[in-house]
């Protein structure tokens, strides 16, 4: 029996709506990185998704930096750049770097590495290179370091995929049976780890509600503005906050929203127009229509004991 294919949703040359194609690159989950440097005596840094590992031998990796930026002429100078691998809670260095603000550094914990770079605290590993090369790729420079030294740390990584922050967990197929020797084929839910049934119910939940969203016009970035609009208008970086959108993401569905009606711009500020508080509604309607189709059938009475052993799981396992 062949699997349902996926229905299309965005389709095209890249050229055609570049906007639309960088959509489709956010299907690749990436790490997230902050790459540092010192030049002229000033600390650099940029939020990258680009990083990647290039060869073992010798240690060699690269990532992408955009003609555009400002900080252009600072890494494709310096002799030497680190490589700041962040962990899960680090959402708001992410934000930060990614940023236009001036002097980064002044509000944030780091230190000076062996060749000077900054590293920053509580970070899931370093990576101090030197740097190899240069390569032209279009609007952006492909910079080529050699690892001189590298700092691994315990925790888990922060990743960023369809434009938005993620974590990653263990697959549920990982954790089905008690029995450490158990099949992980076609189990029967009785038979899984209550973990993994949750998470189970999770992956599935999120990806059959997609069609959903689908249905108001809407993708993950849009309706996230729209939850992050509906409590009042905000700015652009309270908007990343409230949605943990990165700037990319966020622009891009602001102006599609925009140009939609509903959203509105006054100066550096954004709210919801009418048209857009009522497709807030309908998406807000469509989360109700679908979390009733989900639970029918089901027993009030075991719902409601569900509900209590969830947020008690939600308080003993959220970090302080």
């Amino acid at each position: 029996m062949t699997a349902p294919r996926r229905e299309v949703v965005e389709q095209g040359g890249p050229s055609t709506d570049l906007k639309a194609f960088r959509r489709c690159l956010g299907q690749f989950s990436t790490g997230v990185t902050v790459i540092t440097t010192v030049c002229d005596r000033e600390p650099f840094g940029v939020t990258a998704n680009s990083f990647s590992s290039l060869s073992m031998d010798p240690p060699l990796v690269l990532w992408s930096i955009a003609r555009s930026s400002r900080s252009l002429a600072a890494f494709t100078t310096a002799k030497h750049f680190a490589v700041n691998i962040l962990a899960v809670g680090q959402v708001d260095l992410s934000q930060h770097f990614a940023s236009s603000q001036p002097k980064k550094f002044a509000s944030v914990d780091w230190y000076p590495g062996v060749f000077g770079s900054p590293i920053l605290r509580e970070i899931l590993a370093s990576l101090e290179c030197e740097l190899e090369t240069t390569l032209q790729g279009g609007d952006h420079v492909i910079i080529v370091g050699r690892v001189k030294q590298y700092t691994r740390y315990s925790g888990n990584p922060l990743l960023y995929s369809q434009g938005r922050y993620a974590v990653a967990e263990d697959h549920p197929s990982l954790l089905l049976k008690p029995s450490p020797s158990a099949s992980t084929t076609a189990e029967p839910a009785g038979d899984l780890r209550l973990m993994a049934l949750l998470a189970y119910v999770e992956m599935y939940a999120s990806d059959a509600f997609d069609k959903h969203r689908q249905r108001q016009g809407l993708n993950l970035s849009q309706s996230r503005i729209l939850f992050a609009l509906s409590t009042g208008s905000a700015q652009l970086s309270q908007i990343m906050d409230r949605s943990f959108l990165a700037r990319e993401p966020a622009e891009d569905a602001l102006e599609s929203l925009s140009q939609r009606g509903c959203v509105m711009q006054q100066g550096d500020t954004f709210s919801l127009t009418e048209s857009g508080r009522g497709l807030f509604a309908n998406l807000g309607a469509e989360i109700e229509r679908f979390e009733s189709e989900q639970l029918a059938g089901i027993p009030k009475q075991d719902i409601d004991t569900t509900r209590k052993v969830l947020e008690k799981l939600y308080t003993r396992l959220k970090p302080a």
